[in-house]
């Protein structure tokens, strides 16, 4: 596995990711929740007022339960209590049917579960994964403009564009694109694991056959976010000893990375509390 340097990313990132940090997020210390933080909480940054204007905006969730303290916690916020009663309510309505032995959901809820779950009191890892930009509210559309060198490639067609927010860690298993990929890091950081066409294909094929799938992942999908594949996936990239021919890149706020089309991927924030990133596929 070998690291990328500074070099490989893109000055593009400048057109966003600072002023959008600053608009969307406050440090914790600034706001109401100052004195209740515990000094070990993962989050030392907080959704800005701005950010909660747009509350009631439907977005596409994921909640990874790996984890009896994670399991707990759900369980407690779904019991309504007199300071989180519509959080609860929203919770439950989210998750319906609850299965105790489920470790993964996706599912579509307003941005205020994620504005709750930010709070220094509550440790759910919900991840908001691969919202649509288009979808979002306009004035959100434009804090994200389309960077110039995605514009100006290519045929200058934007295949799709996304936002990916995580209240805390968040993963994103082997997998590959049909299309160029500008990823670029806005809040904290991630890894990015690459791998080319064939070194990543015989990864994810030697991984079906132990698993007895047949599987092509040619985009992520929910079959690869629990269960054994989930497993496998994991420490066939991520584990110890890991030897494939491959990149390992960090990126951090205002760091870019071109992912070509094919190419294999996984992707995993290195850092706890809030993560965002955004990315544009294009053609």
């Amino acid at each position: 596995m070998r690291a990328m340097n500074n070099g490989s990313s893109t000055n593009s990132k400048r057109e966003i990711s600072i002023n959008v940090a600053a608009k969307w997020f406050v440090p914790i210390s600034s706001t109401r929740f100052a004195s209740v933080a515990s000094p070990s909480a993962p989050n030392t940054l907080v959704p800005s007022r701005y950010l909660h204007n747009f509350a009631d905006t439907i977005l596409p969730y994921e909640l990874t339960i790996d984890s009896d303290n994670i399991r707990k916690q759900l369980e407690w916020f779904m019991q309504p209590r007199k300071n989180h009663i519509e959080f609860s309510e929203q919770l439950c309505r989210s998750l319906e049917p609850y299965d105790a032995d489920k470790s993964f959901y996706h599912f579509h809820a307003p941005f205020s579960l994620f504005l709750f779950a930010t709070r220094p009191t509550c440790f759910l890892p919900f991840y908001i994964a691969q919202a649509q930009i288009t979808n979002l509210p306009s004035k959100l559309q434009k804090d994200l403009p389309t960077p110039k060198v995605v514009r100006e490639s290519g045929k200058g067609d934007i295949y799709d564009a996304n936002i990916w927010m995580g209240t805390s860690t968040s993963y994103t298993p082997l997998h590959k694109d049909p299309n160029p990929n500008l990823f670029v890091q806005l809040v904290n950081k991630k890894k990015v694991r690459l791998f080319p066409p064939s070194v990543g294909g015989g990864i994810y094929q030697k991984v079906q056959q132990s698993i007895g799938g047949s599987g092509t992942a040619s985009m992520r999908g929910e079959e690869m976010m629990e269960g054994p594949e989930r497993s496998l996936l994991e420490e066939r990239v991520w584990g110890e000893g890991v030897t494939d021919e491959g990149f390992e890149a960090e990126v951090g706020p205002e760091d870019a990375l071109f992912i070509p089309k094919g190419w294999w991927h996984s992707i995993k924030s290195s850092e706890s509390g809030i993560n965002v990133s955004v990315n544009w596929w294009f053609r």
